[in-house]
């Protein structure tokens, strides 16, 4: 038996960060991966996606499969230095499929770990059968002739904008707007998308049976990648989520669940999963996970962030970004809504643009504040056009 004090099965974002963390606090940490250092975020989902959109806005760009295998050779880099990193700070990483045997037991081959904490990282998965976007990001498959993204979430609407960049000929299939799904993306700015997909060539469809397509790539979603029989202690609710209370503990106490077996998904979520719950394994269970504070941004065609929850807003004020003099100058047009609550604290922000991230994560930093006095920003930037909507506020607020 090797013991340890937390054991952590996956090494997608939720793993990796739970590592890191308890590695700072000089804990003995076992990490259990039965595929590739660093799940699908960083092999084939959010790193291989950023860098393939930002060659796809470049005037210039080589063709499909040198610009994956460009952006692959620098995924390969990060997973080594990040696992090295970690590696260098005392954690045992362990190569292999991880099941809980008992409580406190997990099993790997022959190996048997013990601790008094175990985190479970273990991911998602494709929803639907057949070629996925993670497929065609990590260069698994090369898209060829007609190319049909069946799916209007973030994952379609990202890879049909990436795919018609580098010249393929692109059909997007979706029941009704893009987005639809998205409680917090105004039903203006998914249209604006959507016609800015149109716009720049994507060709958008209700039906595959409207497509003559080569290859049909299916971003339909993905569910929790969660076998309840390698993890028999461990409760799941009727969607295959895993269990868990507002500290993401499970069902069995000393089992947390971080990443995209508790809802949420998205790496970011998993992110802030893992701070919250090695926060409660260190200093008991007083700090929950509010999905609220975590910045999503979906870069297309336009790019869309949000933060915050619209169903808190009392006050909403939208305007457009070109009330921001960097916006204006460089013409990226876009147009921004926030909302406050009753109290006057910024509670909502969704931003559509070709730039938005830098205001998105200003928002969230500011997220629950009153925003009673101007912040000292750089000028020009795009985060000035806090300090503009903090003037709409002061009048409408009142």
């Amino acid at each position: 038996m090797e013991y340890f004090d937390t054991i952590i099965v996956g090494s997608g974002p939720g793993g990796y960060m739970s590592a890191k963390l308890l590695l700072e606090k000089r804990k003995r940490v076992a990490l259990v991966e039965k595929s590739l250092f660093g799940g699908v975020c960083l092999n084939a989902g959010c790193i291989p996606k950023e860098g393939l959109y930002k060659l796809a806005l470049s005037e210039s760009k080589p063709e499909w499969k040198v610009a994956v295998q460009r952006i692959q050779g620098k995924v390969i880099e990060i997973r080594d230095t990040a696992l090295k990193s970690l590696v260098s700070k005392g954690l045992t990483y362990i190569e292999g499929e991880g099941e809980l045997i008992d409580e406190r037991v997990v099993k790997v081959g022959s190996r048997r770990l013990t601790a008094q904490h175990i985190i479970l990282a273990c991911g998602s998965k494709q929803r639907e059968p057949g070629i996925s976007p993670e497929d065609i990001l990590r260069g698994l498959i090369l898209p060829k002739g007609n190319v049909c993204v069946v799916g209007g979430g973030a994952a379609g609407c990202e890879l049909a904008f990436i795919l018609r960049s580098f010249g393929f000929k692109v059909y997007l299939v979706r029941r009704d707007t893009v987005l639809k799904g998205y409680e917090n993306i105004p039903e203006e700015f998914a249209q604006k998308l959507e016609n800015k997909l149109e716009e720049h060539g994507v060709e958008i469809v209700e039906s595959l049976r409207k497509v003559n397509a080569d290859i049909v790539i299916r971003a339909t979603g993905r569910v929790p990648n969660f076998c309840q029989e390698r993890f028999p202690f461990v409760g799941v609710d009727e969607k295959g989520f895993v269990k868990s209370d507002a500290f993401l503990e499970t069902t069995t106490g000393g089992i947390f669940a971080v990443g995209d077996i508790i809802s949420p998904m998205g790496a970011g979520y998993a992110f802030e999963k893992a701070k919250v719950a090695v926060h409660n394994i260190l200093q008991g269970k007083e700090k929950s996970f509010d999905h609220r504070k975590v910045p999503v941004i979906i870069s297309s065609a336009y790019q869309i962030g949000f933060v915050g929850d619209i169903k808190d807003a009392r006050v909403l004020i939208t305007k457009s970004l070109g009330i921001n003099p960097k916006y204006y100058v460089t013409e990226n047009n876009g147009i921004i809504k926030v909302g406050f609550d009753d109290t006057g604290r910024l509670v909502y922000c969704c931003v559509i643009g070709n730039e938005v991230s830098e205001i998105l994560n200003l928002c969230a930093t500011l997220l629950g504040k009153d925003l009673e006095e101007y912040l000292c920003l750089a000028h020009p930037s795009y985060g000035e056009i806090i300090n503009e909507i903090m003037s709409i506020k002061q009048e409408v607020c009142q």
